[in-house]
């Protein structure tokens, strides 16, 4: 199962323009091609927070924002964080739930047919 990802530290601002900064967070890890796709398709969406603002370094995120907003932005990031993450287990344990059930189709049929080879010697 996939480590979640989370924050390791608070917003750093990197460069400021036109009375925005560039913010980045470090992350615990480079999140996978899934868990991008799952951050960035909320189950809720702002039109003022939006996860396709946010960009994506291999163990960091990067965003714009004014300063008085920062705070927001955190806290619509962990959100979005949070989300990610559980929808990355719910699809892993769906994926092991379907190889366990193949796996145990594999093995019924192998039964059935051991099974039935005891005609052999009619």
């Amino acid at each position: 199962m996939a480590t979640p990802i989370q924050r390791t530290a608070g917003p750093q601002p990197v460069g400021e323009q036109n009375g925005e900064f560039r913010w980045t967070i470090p992350l615990s890890a480079a999140p996978s091609r899934e868990w991008l796709k799952f951050f960035n398709t909320p189950l809720e969406s702002d039109s003022v927070y939006m996860p396709s603002l946010v960009n994506f370094q291999p163990r960091e995120m990067v965003f714009a924002s004014r300063e008085e907003l920062i705070k927001d932005w955190v806290q619509a990031i962990d959100q979005w964080i949070g989300t990610a993450n559980q929808r990355v287990a719910e699809a892993e344990a769906k994926r092991w739930e379907t190889h366990e059930r193949q796996q145990r189709g594999v093995e019924e049929t192998k039964t059935r047919l051991t099974e039935a080879d005891k005609y052999r010697s009619l």
